[in-house]
């Protein structure tokens, strides 16, 4: 996150919406993405490679300590000519997102989940799980002690 993100985060915050919308402008001009000011992101949260063609929703909830690599969209689902839900993923504690993935729709990714590279996650992810394909499939739950 650059600093005209976190200042149009702070703006935000503080009901100051004229502010923050021009300082999130200018983060999507130098930062090449499209993270909203707006998303809930947890201290911790690394967008790999700038975030570099991210997209995320305004209303987005993004847990602690999550890898998000380059050209992932967190979003709303459009489905059957509407939109499915108004509210986009919950993304919980220490999740992985592999390059190009597509999060959309109220769904969930469970604490510790790993999302392959150009995934497309449709429905809920439990909790330590790897999933991949299109639309994203269950491959491997791992076992925490």
């Amino acid at each position: 996150m650059n600093v005209f993100w976190k200042s149009a985060a702070y703006l935000y915050k503080h009901n100051c919406n004229w502010g923050g919308y021009c300082f999130e402008k200018i983060s999507y001009l130098l930062g090449g993405n499209a993270i909203s000011a707006k998303a809930s992101i947890g201290e911790g949260t690394v967008f790999e490679h700038r975030g570099l063609g991210c997209v995320v929703h305004a209303k987005s909830k993004i847990g602690k300590n999550c890898i998000i690599f380059q050209s992932v969209t967190i979003g709303s689902r459009y489905k059957n000519g509407y939109w499915e839900s108004a509210m986009p993923p919950v993304i919980e504690d220490g999740v992985i997102i592999g390059a190009g993935a597509v999060i959309l729709g109220n769904i969930t990714i469970g604490t510790g989940a790993h999302i392959g590279a150009n995934a497309v996650c449709i429905t809920d992810i439990p909790a330590y799980s790897t999933a991949v394909g299109i639309p994203a499939k269950i491959v491997k739950t791992r076992q925490i002690e």
